[in-house]
C-alpha cells in the first residue's frame, strides 16, 4: 500500500497504484480473503466458451460455404434478362458485356434451360436440358472436373454446335445409357403440320456422362451445346437469359443497384436466393439462431466471474474502509474492482480467440487425430460429398465475438465494483 500522503495526493484512473492493487486483490489466497481458485474456474468458463462459440461459428460457416458450393455448383448465383420483348444477340451480348464489369461478378454468359423429357430405348424420363457454349461448360468445375465416362473434346464442335451433349450418373443408368449411345430429346414446343401439331424431337450422341454427388444435378441434367439449344428450342432465337459466378454468392443483395446501373436498360433480376426461398431461409435461421445460443453461453460463462467479485468485494469490506479512509475516492474503488473483474473476461476472452482459430486453421488434423482414436470415418466422401471437415473463419465475426465476451464480463464486473465503491467506511469499521 502507498504512504498515506500519496494516496491523498490521488492516483491516476486505472494508474499504477489502481492496477496493483486490483491484481493483488485477484491472486490473493483463500487465508487472506482471496478468490484467486474462483477466478481461475472464471477465466477457463469463460475462455471455453469463447473458444467454442468462435469453433462452432468457423465450421458453420464452412459447411454453409460448402453446401452452397455444392447446391450453386451447376446454377448460377444471379440471372439476368432484358426487359425488351425478344431482343437480338447483339443487344444480349451487350448486356453481357457490361454487367461483366461490375466489381464481384467472376463470369457472365448467356444460357438456355428447359424443362423437358427424353426417352431411350422405350423409357422415358424428365430432363432440364441446359445450354451452354464449350468454354462456358469448362467454367462449370463441378461439371467439367466431374467427367467419368468419355470427354469435352467434342462438344460444341459441328454444324450448329453439333450434336453431342453430356448427362448424369443417375440418368445414364436409369435409362441404360453410355457413352456414344443415343438419347431422344423433345422440344415442350409444338410443331404445326398439315394434319396438325406434332411433337419436335431429336436424337443426340452421348460425348460423356459426368457425377456431382447431387441428386438432381447427375440424375435430371443434360448438358448441349448453346448453339443447338437455341436452334431447337428456341427456334434460332438467341438466348436471353445471362448466368452470373460471383467471387462471393453472400454479395447478391448489394449487387443489386450495381447491375441495373451498368445494364443502361431494364432488365429481370433473379437470385439463387430467389429460386431456392426455402433453403435459404433455413441457412439465415440456423445462423441466426447459433449466435444467440452462443451468445446465452457466454452470458452464462461469465456467472462465475459475477460470483467471484461479489465474494471478493465482500472479504475485502474492511480493506475498501480503509482506502476510503486514508483518501482512496469510490471512483477510484470502483475501478479497482473493475479492473480485477475485467482481466478475467478480457484474458479469458482473448486465449479463448486464439485457441479457436489455431483450432479451425489446424482442423484437419484434429480430425485425423479423432478418425485415429475411434477408428471411424467421420466424414465419408460417398455419403456427404466432403472429405474434410470445413471451417471459414470470418474476421468480422471473431471481433464481435472478442467483443461481446469482453462486454458481458465487464458489465457482470460493473455491478459488484459499484456496490464497492458505495461501501460506508463508518459502517465497515463500526466493529473492527
Amino acid at each position: 500500500m502507498q504512504p498515506i500522503s500519496d494516496t491523498k495526493k490521488g492516483s491516476a484512473p486505472f494508474g499504477k497504484f489502481e492496477r496493483k492493487l486490483a491484481a493483488r486483490y485477484l491472486g490473493a489466497r483463500k487465508s487472506e480473503g482471496g478468490v484467486g481458485l474462483i477466478a481461475v474456474l472464471s477465466f477457463l468458463c469463460i475462455m471455453l466458451a469463447i473458444f467454442a462459440m468462435i469453433t462452432i461459428m468457423s465450421i458453420m460457416n464452412g459447411f454453409r460455404e460448402t453446401t452452397l458450393s455444392l447446391t450453386l455448383g451447376t446454377d448460377g448465383h444471379m440471372y439476368v434478362a432484358s426487359a425488351a420483348a425478344n431482343p437480338p444477340k447483339e443487344q444480349i451480348n451487350g448486356l453481357r458485356d457490361r454487367i461483366s464489369q461490375v466489381e464481384g461478378v467472376k463470369i457472365a454468359f448467356p444460357f438456355t434451360q428447359h424443362e423437358t423429357f427424353v426417352q431411350s430405348s422405350g423409357r422415358n424420363a424428365g430432363a432440364k436440358v441446359i445450354g451452354l457454349s464449350p468454354e462456358h461448360l469448362q467454367e462449370l468445375k463441378l461439371i467439367s472436373e466431374s467427367i467419368v465416362i468419355g470427354d469435352l473434346q467434342g462438344f460444341g464442335k459441328g454444324l450448329n454446335g453439333g450434336n453431342q451433349i453430356i448427362i448424369g450418373i443417375g440418368m445414364a443408368n436409369g435409362l441404360g445409357l453410355t457413352v456414344g449411345d443415343h438419347l431422344t430429346i423433345y422440344s415442350p414446343t409444338l410443331k404445326a403440320s398439315p394434319l396438325g401439331f406434332r411433337p419436335v424431337f431429336k436424337g443426340y450422341e452421348i460425348a460423356a456422362v459426368f457425377k456431382t454427388g447431387l441428386y438432381i444435378a447427375d440424375s435430371a441434367n443434360i448438358y448441349m451445346p448453346l448453339k443447338q439449344s437455341e436452334l431447337f428450342f428456341e427456334q434460332g432465337r438467341a438466348a436471353t437469359e445471362i448466368q452470373l459466378r460471383l467471387y462471393d454468392p453472400d454479395m447478391i443483395r448489394q449487387l443489386i443497384n450495381p447491375l441495373r446501373e451498368a445494364a443502361g436498360e431494364p432488365i429481370f433480376i433473379q437470385t439463387w436466393e430467389d429460386k431456392n426461398a426455402g433453403f435459404a431461409t433455413a441457412l439465415r435461421t440456423e445462423q441466426i439462431a447459433m449466435r444467440f445460443i452462443f451468445g446465452i453461453v457466454v452470458i452464462i460463462a461469465v456467472f462465475p466471474v459475477l460470483a467471484a467479485m461479489i465474494m471478493l468485494v465482500k472479504n475485502k469490506s474492511k480493506d475498501i474502509a480503509i482506502l476510503r479512509t486514508i483518501g482512496a475516492t469510490s471512483g477510484s474503488v470502483l475501478r479497482v474492482f473493475l479492473m480485477s473483474g475485467a482481466a478475467i473476461g478480457v484474458f479469458g476472452t482473448f486465449v479463448g480467440v486464439v485457441l479457436g482459430i489455431l483450432f479451425c486453421l489446424n482442423i484437419g488434423v484434429v480430425q485425423h487425430v479423432i478418425e485415429g482414436l475411434t477408428g471411424t470415418e467421420l466424414f465419408p466422401g460417398e455419403a456427404y460429398g466432403i472429405d474434410e471437415l470445413p471451417a471459414k473463419i470470418v474476421p468480422l465475426e471473431v471481433f464481435w465475438v472478442s467483443f461481446w465476451g469482453f462486454l458481458v464480463s465487464t458489465a457482470a464486473t460493473f455491478f459488484p465494483a459499484l456496490t464497492a465503491s458505495k461501501i460506508d467506511p463508518v459502517e465497515a469499521l463500526r466493529y473492527e
